[in-house]
């Protein structure tokens, strides 16, 4: 109170605005070496029980004290030192702290707290500004870039762990056949899949075809992304996605071990149970081979506004010998929503352009392969009148927020080792699921 009176007095005195974020700060100070003595006792309680022999966490054996040592932790409130008992197994000829067990700080100098505020913060921004970030929340300097830029890379290492034993752990599990359907319910799921460029080191892209058979400067990010849908909105008819029902995977993978994961998610969530998945993808081949292999019961679609992204390719290309460009793809996108690809073919045909434009003969043929190979996928009134999605929205978005927002900043380039950490925390933080990262105590 008489540091915040001061405050205040100065504040009148000098005409400056801004003395309440003085008073945060003094009374953030205050409370955090207040916080910090509090667990600083808690600790010291805890270390003073060193009995003469103490199991070794690895493999049960009885390790003998050696002394009590002293190491230094910074937490959230500051740091503090941690006096305990150290042990050594002379089976295992390792020594250990059983405290440094139960207080979570083996091997690290951060308590959890701080490592985990440390690892969302890297995981979202450049680790400079992710340091100055904590210094301007805490009011105290907790870490130095190259030890938030570790601890990020750490704790992500242990989600992508954790994925992974989930993923080897579903596909382990023997599940019964669902029966049928006959609630009446559409029962959907979604199995949406992209790829997006991650900027790299050129070690990292040595070997590799660049695209166009330019200079490779990228490697690809696989997406998966799966959710529900169990009705549509009453006042338009359009498909609803059922709300916390997103989860995402992403990996450097290739596509055949992406596959497996897709699987691997596909089987935790239950979704072998559902009477209907949907798959959605840009045309790309191996999403389709994927589908195929993988889930060869499910629809499969092409994301409509990638369809119509190819029908303006398609269109300009022509326009040299089209009359009127716009009627031209007005009445190709007519056929596209009725699923008549096959319209396609014909439009272009009528145009004789071996004889009329032979160069574009060969690229106008290749976009329109693009639709007479997808027919199947691209019955959109079929579609839209079932119910399903036939937009790609939901991965598209994120490709942005999982890879882009992070990896994509001007002048960012990666080792594959550095981004795939920061990926896996991303990707469980976008699924809300860092619960089996860190798990919050009950107070």
């Amino acid at each position: 109170m008489h540091t915040a009176a001061g405050l205040l007095q100065r504040d009148a005195e000098s005409g400056e605005a801004g003395v309440l974020e003085a008073i945060e700060r003094a009374a953030q100070t205050c409370a955090a070496r207040i916080g910090l003595a509090a667990v600083a006792g808690v600790i010291d309680f805890a270390g003073s029980d060193t009995p003469a022999r103490a199991d070794c966490p690895d493999a049960g054996h009885a390790g003998r004290l050696v002394a009590r040592r002293t190491k230094t932790v910074r937490t959230l409130l500051g740091s503090v030192d941690v006096t305990r008992g150290y042990y050594h197994c002379g089976t295992c000829r390792a020594g250990f702290a059983p405290l440094d067990t139960r207080l979570g700080i083996t091997g690290t100098s951060l308590s959890p707290g701080l490592a985990r505020a440390a690892a969302l913060a890297g995981a979202e921004m450049p680790y400079a500004k992710s340091v100055e970030f904590i210094g301007t929340v805490t009011g105290l300097h907790l870490a130095s870039t190259s030890t938030l830029a570790r601890t990020t890379r750490a704790q992500g290492a242990r989600a992508r762990a954790l994925i992974n034993a989930e993923q080897a752990a579903a596909t382990a599990t023997s599940r019964p056949v669902p029966a049928a359907d006959d609630s009446g319910g559409m029962g959907l799921c979604y199995l949406v899949m992209d790829g997006t460029g991650a900027p790299m080191l050129p070690r990292e892209c040595a070997g590799r075809a660049g695209k166009d058979g330019g200079r490779p400067g990228t490697r690809e990010v696989k997406i998966g992304c799966l959710f529900t849908q169990s009705g549509r909105d009453p006042a338009t008819g359009d498909p609803v996605q059922d709300p916390g029902s997103v989860s995402y995977i992403s990996t450097f993978a290739p596509a055949p071990e992406f596959a497996g994961q897709v699987r691997a998610e596909y089987l935790r969530r239950g979704f072998d149970q559902i009477r209907q998945p949907v798959v959605l993808g840009d045309g790309a081949h191996w999403i389709w081979n994927i589908a195929n292999q993988q889930f060869p019961h499910a629809t499969q679609v092409v994301d409509y506004f990638h369809a119509r992204e190819h029908l303006a390719d398609l269109t300009k290309l022509l326009t040299p010998v089209l009359r009127d460009p716009a009627s031209f793809e007005q009445h190709l996108v007519d056929a596209l929503d009725l699923g008549h690809t096959e319209q396609f073919a014909t439009a272009v045909d009528r145009l004789d352009l071996p004889a009329r434009a032979p160069d574009l003969a060969r690229p106008a043929t290749r976009e329109v392969r693009y639709f007479t190979g997808n027919h199947h996928r691209m019955q959109y009134a079929d579609f839209t009148a079932n119910g399903y999605y036939i937009g790609s929205g939901p991965v598209e978005s994120a490709c942005n927020t999982i890879v882009k927002q992070r990896a994509k900043r001007a002048g960012t380039h990666w080792t594959m080792t550095g981004l795939d950490p920061v990926l896996a925390l991303r990707t469980l933080h976008q699924s809300h699921r860092e619960d089996i990262l860190w798990h919050t105590p009950h107070t």
